[in-house]
């Protein structure tokens, strides 16, 4: 009886003209809280998983999210609604750019997800519109506004656990390199070889991959380390140029050494046959790309290798292919009071090595007065451009 009586009162005050929430009007969420329900409709037990989520991610320094729901945006657009709510309140990390906000808005039947300018990668928008339509507007459909806001809040904080950004935190990865010409040139002959030009499936000589010989700068960095290399639309022009050459060293035409013929590039279905198991397995795991140039004439094949610009992979120490991975998992979190610590696991996707150890993390610096313009809340000041997704049920 007193589940039905809630029902009706919520269902009465949903019905009543909405004259519609200011962004100003909207409370923020105390230090410690990262969610606002200006309608009541949430339980306790679920606004408090929501908080714990938020501040799990938080005290990882992987970013900061926030839940908002309210009855109406009042005939506004949600989108901009929810842009400005994010952008008022500064949720993610300053510099960063790393929050996520979830909006609802009941009686207009929509759900908007905005996301910070640090954590709208491809990647990101992409596990975004999954969330939004495989769990959050389904849950609504069900009549399970709980059920949505937990299935929004909990994939948030997984968009940002993954999120390119924080890869180098959660996977502990060393600088990425990437190799603007071949690192090496390793020729194979073989007698058996059929005259027709097929290539036989074969097993190169052993540790065939010399290191590569480019470093190449860090995809992602703090605003004052890119801002010494890099400013305004310089960083296009420079990038694009930086492309451009690596394209054209690497599809020029190659001659081979033996008879002086040019040489013909395999497609990724033929080349396998001349590249050894931890190198096909480097390929598959997208941490390197070889080119095969293979030589009609003297039945030669001259393979070169190309590092991925953005892997989580690096070198392992047994077997020496990229194809080490590092997984975090935080054993203590990190406090104002003192540091934290994690375990990271080491395996490689190719040999049977394994490893793992201990890291402790800094403490957590406290914010400045200057998050006292921020209402007190526990944002740090990030900011956004719109990205993320939108759903309506």
């Amino acid at each position: 009886m007193r589940a039905l009586l809630c029902w009706t009162l919520l269902f009465c005050a949903l019905s009543l003209p909405a004259q519609g929430e200011t962004v100003r009007a909207i409370p923020r969420p105390r230090p410690g809280s990262w969610s606002v329900d200006t309608t009541g409709t949430l339980s306790s037990p679920t606004l408090a998983q929501v908080d714990q989520w938020g501040s799990e991610v938080d005290g990882k320094g992987l970013g900061q999210l926030a839940v908002v729901v309210v009855v109406t945006t009042g005939g506004r657009n949600p989108r901009t609604f929810a842009t400005e709510l994010f952008n008022l309140w500064g949720i993610g990390h300053a510099g960063r750019d790393d929050g996520a906000l979830l909006l609802i808005a009941l009686r207009d039947r929509k759900a908007e997800i905005v996301l910070g300018d640090g954590v709208d990668s491809r990647a990101d928008t992409a596990r975004s519109d999954a969330l939004m339509s495989g769990q959050i507007v389904p849950a609504f459909k069900r009549g399970d506004p709980g059920g949505a806001v937990l299935a929004g809040a909990r994939g948030l904080r997984d968009l940002l656990e993954r999120s390119p950004l924080n890869a180098a935190v959660s996977r502990a990865a060393p600088p990425l390199s990437a190799s603007s010409t071949p690192s090496t040139a390793v020729s194979s002959t073989s007698a058996n070889v059929p005259s027709s030009g097929a290539a036989p499936v074969q097993e190169p000589p052993p540790f065939r991959r010399p290191p590569s010989s480019y470093e190449s700068p860090p995809v992602r960095g703090g605003s004052n380390d890119m801002s010494v290399w890099f400013y305004g639309g310089g960083t296009g022009a420079l990038v694009a140029g930086f492309a451009g050459l690596r394209r054209w060293l690497r599809r020029r035409p190659r001659i081979c050494e033996r008879c002086a013929q040019p040489r013909q590039l395999l497609d990724e279905d033929r080349d396998d046959a001349h590249l050894d198991g931890g190198q096909q397995r480097e390929e598959r795991l997208g941490s390197v790309d070889y080119d095969v140039w293979w030589c009609l004439s003297c039945h030669d094949a001259r393979v070169e290798r190309y590092g991925a610009w953005l892997t989580s992979y690096s070198k392992c120490p047994q077997c020496e292919y990229k194809t080490k991975s590092e997984t975090s998992t935080t054993l203590e979190p990190a406090t104002y009071d003192h540091g934290g610590r994690v375990l990271v696991e080491v395996s490689c996707e190719h040999c049977s090595y394994r490893n793992s150890f201990t890291r402790s993390t800094p403490k957590l610096t406290r914010p400045s007065s200057s998050s006292s313009s921020r209402g007190g809340s526990s944002f740090g000041g990030g900011r956004s451009s719109g990205g993320g997704s939108s759903g309506s049920w």
